[in-house]
């Protein structure tokens, strides 16, 4: 029987609502999560985030909000002056205890998105290379298809690089970094170092 106007549409043909956020390729979600937040304004809009510092920094922290399928980094001059500088959104699995999130990109991209929709909609990735938790295994095994991988794209002046992570032809995850602030505290060990 054809479906009346009472009974829902499958979900296969559901669609994102305007209240699912939305993620932009190399910003965030403008509003709630964003490269260049505020640690503070971000902390306004995720109160039971966990804020870590990262390796004994005071220049850079982890913030957490498990809940959300979200985690950040900030880095910048303490005690103000943190601000976001990676954002990882969870999609399809737990990691590193952040659970999953309701979110897409703009161009649909979140849970349930294969290796195929990514590179239909925003092309072919500009490197790929072995997630770091896997590398000592692909180092050994480079060829094995089931190991997760980093899909990696970059904005136009390469500021900002944005990856998802893919296994088994899913796309389980997807990070985006702000380059310049990072390497200043994270990579080079912090402003004094």
């Amino acid at each position: 029987a054809p479906a009346g106007p009472t009974q829902a549409a499958p979900a296969a043909q559901a669609t994102p609502t305007p209240q699912t956020p939305t993620i932009s390729l190399h910003v965030g979600i403008p509003g709630l999560v964003y490269l260049g937040q505020p640690l503070e304004e971000l902390l306004q809009r995720f109160p039971g985030a966990r804020v870590i510092p990262f390796a004994g920094q005071d220049d850079a922290a982890w913030v957490r909000m498990p809940k959300d399928g979200i985690s950040c980094l900030a880095v910048g001059e303490p005690p103000h002056g943190l601000r976001v500088a990676s954002i990882g959104f969870n999609f399809d699995t737990r990691y590193e205890g952040i659970g999953t999130g309701a979110f897409r990109t703009a161009k649909g991209i979140g849970r349930g998105s294969t290796l195929n929709d990514l590179v239909d909609r925003y092309g072919t990735a500009s490197e790929i290379v072995a997630d770091k938790h896997t590398e000592s295994v692909l180092s050994r095994q480079p060829d094995d298809p089931d190991a997760p991988r980093k899909h990696i794209y970059k904005n136009e002046d390469n500021s900002v690089s944005t990856y998802f992570v893919v296994q088994k032809g899913m796309v389980l995850r997807m990070t985006i970094n702000d380059n310049a602030p990072l390497d200043k505290y994270i990579v080079k060990g912090g402003r004094d170092r």
